[in-house]
């Protein structure tokens, strides 16, 4: 029973906020560092990765893909920077120390959804990812 019990604590999985935050800095299109208001006087810095898409990556050699990194980044820094209201939420711990992964609502809509739907972004649930293009030889 106390191996039962254990095993059901263990498995539950928590996801926090909803919380206001101030954008500090965009690491790429899908990963960004806030100031999170917890509480009143109460802020922590996190980088939030956005959970459910993937960018391209700003650094790699492969320049087509560094260009639409560079592209995603400056349009998902956009949105926030220039939204009235951003919240996080449905964070949980990623798999890297320091990183949490969490949803953004921008002015009420979800800026993954946003992402994807103007092409800066696909779908991602864990797993390889794949180039985003090929260089011409």
């Amino acid at each position: 029973m106390k191996t039962l019990l254990f095993f059901l604590i263990g498995t539950v999985c928590f996801s926090y906020g909803p919380y206001r935050v101030d954008l500090i800095k965009t690491i790429d299109g899908d990963t960004y560092k806030f100031a999170v208001h917890i509480w009143p006087g109460l802020t922590q810095v996190i980088n939030l990765r956005v959970n459910g898409i993937n960018t391209p990556e700003k650094r790699t050699r492969r320049k087509c893909e560094k260009a639409a990194g560079i592209r995603a980044s400056e349009f998902g820094n956009s949105l926030i920077s220039k939204a009235n209201d951003v919240i996080v939420h449905d964070v949980k711990l990623g798999k890297f120390a320091g990183r949490v992964l969490g949803k953004i609502s921008v002015d009420g809509k979800d800026l993954g959804e946003i992402m994807i739907l103007e092409g800066h972004a696909k779908p991602y649930f864990g797993g390889r990812r794949g180039p985003w293009c090929e260089d011409p030889e």
